[in-house]
């Protein structure tokens, strides 16, 4: 009995060991992530400071701090840097579909003033819609599995213009209300950046098939959804791509355990669209040339 009571105790504190080591390193690349942010010239070309990037992470923690959000600030930094590095002479709006209460808004909204950027966000601003209720949704990596239901994330228009108000730039928002097969229609011509965080499988494809063919060579859409497999297979249906963009699929950076910024995972990837690779990359040392 000793025994076992000894080996419970063991175990116990070796799970402890590991949750307080796993945090520790979590928080580590964090505050890597932001000193190398606010360290490097991200957002030079725009007349961007160290110490104005330095105000924008204090910022973006006040939001994060007092608004409830689905994303972390070190997921906010990310996202921000690559709307600081947008090229100036680049056409195109920043787009944001699902904005849940208003934080990843907010912060958004504070990169797109340093950058001159309008910001569209886009939300039905009453929760999700029921047509996947019956979808288990599969997190392999996390070892997970849920379904989502009508209403949930809901953030009416007037609390996320509040929080935006209170603590982004209001000034470069534009708010486009409605489902996002009806709403995305009415976004302007051309967008420099988009982040999606819109949980079905239903509302990706309907945000895909109104930003792809706006979005600017070179330019990204990062989604929060990089752990649900049955949202990021959408990304590498064939059949769909060719159907819907008549493209063929691009594939996701980040599929089913997210971008390197936690030891047990993260939720946020990307894909980046680009036309030509021999312009876009650079040559690789260790392959033939194409």
């Amino acid at each position: 009995m000793l025994r076992q009571k000894a080996a419970r105790a063991l175990k116990g504190l070796y799970r402890l060991t590991q949750k307080l080591s796993t945090h520790a390193v979590d928080s580590h690349v964090e505050r890597y992530v932001i000193d190398d942010f606010i360290r490097r010239d991200h957002g030079a070309a725009h007349g961007v400071t160290g110490r104005a990037r330095a105000d924008l992470v204090r910022r973006m923690r006040v939001v994060t701090d007092h608004v409830q959000s689905a994303t972390r600030l070190l997921y906010h930094v990310v996202l921000a840097r690559e709307i600081l590095d947008l090229p100036p002479d680049s056409e195109g709006v920043v787009v944001e579909c699902g904005a849940y209460k208003g934080a990843s808004s907010a912060s958004l909204s504070l990169a797109c003033s340093l950058t001159g950027r309008k910001l569209w966000v886009c939300d039905s601003f009453s929760g999700l819609p029921d047509g996947e209720a019956d979808t288990t949704r599969d997190y392999p990596h996390l070892r997970l599995q849920g379904r989502y239901t009508k209403g949930m994330y809901a953030g009416p228009l007037d609390e996320v213009r509040e929080n935006v108000t209170r603590y982004g730039a209001p000034g470069c928002c534009e708010f486009l209300p409605g489902l996002f097969a009806e709403s995305l229609a009415r976004l302007p011509s051309k967008v420099a950046f988009a982040f999606v965080d819109v949980d079905l499988t239903s509302s990706m494809q309907d945000c895909i098939r109104q930003l792809w063919p706006r979005l600017a060579d070179e330019a990204a859409i990062y989604t929060d959804d990089s752990c649900d497999m049955e949202v990021v297979r959408v990304w590498f249906d064939e059949a769909w791509w060719q159907r819907e963009l008549g493209e063929r699929a691009p594939g996701y950076v980040g599929s089913g355990c997210g971008l390197p910024l936690a030891v047990g995972g993260a939720s946020l990837g990307y894909c980046r669209k680009v036309g030509d690779l021999r312009k876009s990359y650079e040559q690789s040392s260790w392959l033939a040339d194409s």
